[in-house]
């Protein structure tokens, strides 16, 4: 299961982002209503634990691929 930490251009803000099984590097970054965002880098590297424990048994929240 691949995430990346995504900074909106305009705002600069972050999110914690899962990408599609066959997300391949120049693919759009698919993000949803669901993603949440934190105001900071830091913040949302300390949610990184969180996301660490949810695993591959969180759903896919319709994210194509999965």
């Amino acid at each position: 299961m691949k995430h990346v930490l995504y900074e909106h251009p305009i705002t600069h803000n972050f999110a914690l982002i899962r990408l599609p099984a066959r997300f391949a590097e120049g693919d759009t970054v698919p993000i949803l209503p669901s993603d949440r965002w934190f105001s900071s880098r830091e913040e949302a590297i300390a949610a990184l634990p969180q996301l660490f424990e949810q695993g591959d048994d969180r759903p896919s929240e319709g994210r194509e691929g999965e």
